[in-house]
């Protein structure tokens, strides 16, 4: 199952209108939090992302693997999706795709290009979305690499972000995520 409702989902949440039934009937499997919380943060296996939220914005964390996008008859086992989806609401709308991997940085980078590929018409409606990659291992240098390269520019020229990779733990502030 891919949800087909996620901006009515994401409308719903930043301006407290009656949200839309759920696609999955089950919400909890989406959203891991929507409010205006100092830190927003996804984990797994030891790998972290944290996000300080400054500027008290509201932001929606949403469960991208297993929640928006599920395996089901119509999405197959090997689907390539990203982690966790975050959504800010501020001056201009943010979106921050991560994923949090082992040691394959390069299958990382591919589940954020292909999620950027499944909502495309979802994050052209953002002033920003950023990619941001957790690993396990140290970052090899894969600034020639072709997941790397092409999912740079496709996030630098059509969605205004940039793309971070990070060992083990990442935080940023929400003010900081357009510095390379």
């Amino acid at each position: 199952m891919i949800c087909n409702k996620l901006q009515l989902c994401v409308n719903s949440q930043l301006y407290e209108k009656t949200p839309p039934e759920c696609t999955n009937h089950n919400k909890s499997f989406c959203i891991e939090s929507s409010d205006k919380r100092p830190s927003v943060k996804c984990v797994e296996k030891k790998k972290k992302y944290i996000l300080e939220n400054t500027m008290r914005n509201h932001i929606i964390s949403y469960k991208m693997d297993g929640g928006i996008i599920a395996v089901d008859k119509y999405v197959p086992e090997g689907t390539n999706k990203c982690d966790y989806l975050y959504v800010i609401n501020n001056s201009e709308s943010i979106a921050i795709l991560t994923e949090l991997k082992g040691v394959n940085v390069s299958k990382a980078l591919k589940q954020i290009s292909d999620t950027l590929f499944l909502f495309k018409d979802f994050f052209k409606k953002f002033s920003h979305v950023y990619g941001r990659a957790i690993v396990t291992s140290s970052t090899p240098d894969l600034k020639a690499g072709p997941e790397y390269v092409n999912l740079v520019k496709l996030i630098r020229n059509t969605y205004h972000g940039n793309v971070k990779i990070s060992k083990q733990q990442f935080s940023e502030k929400d003010i900081e995520l357009s510095k390379d």
